[in-house]
């Protein structure tokens, strides 16, 4: 059941200037990455990149985040995370204008280049904006909150990769990075314009004299002393497994399509469909099974044998659209995991610790999701795999994350410390509704 003191969407946005700002950030900024997304891989068609070249590039946009992950969950617990964010934006503005300037075969090396450098702004904007929402949304507000950035992602998945492909495909690839650069400063004005008190500064005061290494290691021993904490933090990297559907969507694309054009609009129609398959994943297991923690729990536990079965779909597909159509269903799980365990970090997690979290997090779903694509340029082109093969394997490679979580939620452990922290939350409740006064 849904709690009645949470806030709806609309209302959240409405009542919550603060959130309503970094919202319209995300926005803007996701916009132009989906644009930027559908010219990357039309750029590296181009310039005749087999599937091993389309697999570097994920591997590129990948592989700074698990090395510079760590570092910036540190910087993000010790400084301003908004001012993180800001200079992120910033600097990926003129990286992004770098693209621009590449022609031909040999200005391969300095596409590889840009991407890791955007890329390795992006790890520090990510956990500082994640990190952040507890400081402008209130408690019971979390979930909404998530599951509102979320579905964000998923529309501007599906109106962004659609438009993309149909502007890449009639107004050239060059315009697609002139769009995308100027979404980075749109970003960082409205990040500017949020008000918000960012208590781990002070609470992390004693603690500022310490090194990098030290400070590390400090969020590290926190996670090992909570093993719930420490479950949740690493369930995106199980998704991460089936990360190679970036390099798995170009394939089906050119598999159908011999033009570029063609290429650039079914790429954005597959990417379209996985849009709207995330936008309503969390909305609807939210308003169905609810926002309690052993709610959240169990979504995810069913979000990851359903996404099984949506991958399996894929590797039956016989033409875009029904590849399409698998692609929307599996994120539609995909995304309730995403959400649910990002709302659950925010729940539980203690916020001085959250930006070291996020970081080692994104550092291990983008390791996962580095070997996940490159191992599907290597089974394209090593082994002659199809594409439907390829989805096959990850039909059952999904399979392992979804069974090791249901094992941990239902251990006696975690049942007995689910039951007592709900009881808590009840009397808390409680308590608030039915205040004691003393005189």
């Amino acid at each position: 059941m849904e709690n009645p003191s949470t806030s709806g969407y609309l209302s959240l946005l409405k009542e919550n200037s603060n959130f309503r700002r970094l919202w319209y950030g995300q926005i803007t900024s996701e916009l132009g990455d989906w644009f930027h997304y559908v010219a990357l891989y039309a750029l590296v068609i181009k310039l005749g990149g087999s599937a091993a070249a389309m697999a570097g590039i994920m591997v590129a946009k990948l592989l700074p985040l698990v090395i510079i992950s760590p570092l910036a969950g540190v910087v993000a617990d010790r400084i301003s995370r908004k001012k993180i964010m800001i200079v992120a934006d910033i600097m990926r503005f003129f990286v992004i204008l770098g693209f621009l300037i590449i022609e031909n075969p040999k200005d391969l090396w300095l596409l590889y280049a840009l991407t890791i450098i955007e890329l390795s702004m992006a790890s520090f904007f990510e956990p500082a904006r994640n990190a952040i929402i507890p400081s402008v949304v209130k408690k019971q507000d979390l979930v909404t909150a998530n599951a509102l950035s979320g579905t964000t992602w998923s529309v501007m998945v599906s109106v962004g990769a659609a438009s993309g492909g149909i502007f890449v495909a009639f107004l050239g690839i060059e315009l697609a990075f002139l769009l995308n650069a100027a979404t980075f400063l749109l970003s960082a004005y409205f990040i500017k314009k949020v008000d918000c008190s960012e208590s781990h500064i002070g609470d992390n005061k004693k603690e500022i004299d310490k090194g990098t290494w030290s400070y590390l290691t400090d969020g590290l021993k926190y996670l090992l002393s909570e093993p719930f904490v420490l479950a949740v933090t690493f369930l995106k990297s199980g998704l991460a497994i089936s990360g190679g559907i970036m390099t798995l969507v170009p394939l089906f694309a050119t598999q159908m399509h011999s033009t570029q054009a063609g290429v650039s609009l079914g790429i954005g129609v597959i990417y379209s469909v996985r849009g709207i398959g995330s936008a309503f994943g969390p909305i609807l297991f939210k308003k169905f099974f609810g926002e309690s923690p052993r709610a959240l729990r169990t979504s995810i536990a069913l979000s990851f044998f359903m996404g099984a079965v949506a991958y399996y779909l894929l590797s039956q597909s016989k033409s875009l659209y029904l590849a399409a159509l698998s692609v929307g269903l599996s994120t539609f799980f995909m995304a309730v995991v995403w959400v649910f365990s990002t709302a659950l970090l925010h729940m539980e997690a203690d916020n001085r610790f959250l930006g070291r979290i996020f970081s080692i997090e994104m550092a291990g779903l983008t390791l996962i999701m580095a070997a996940s694509n490159w191992f599907v340029g290597f089974a394209s082109d090593s082994w002659g795999d199809s594409p439907q093969i390829i989805a096959g394997y990850f039909s059952l490679f999904f399979l392992v994350p979804g069974i090791f979580w249901t094992l941990f939620i239902l251990s006696p452990n975690e049942r007995l410390k689910s039951k007592r922290k709900e009881k808590n939350q009840k009397e808390e409740v409680v308590i608030k509704e039915n205040p004691i006064h003393t005189p």
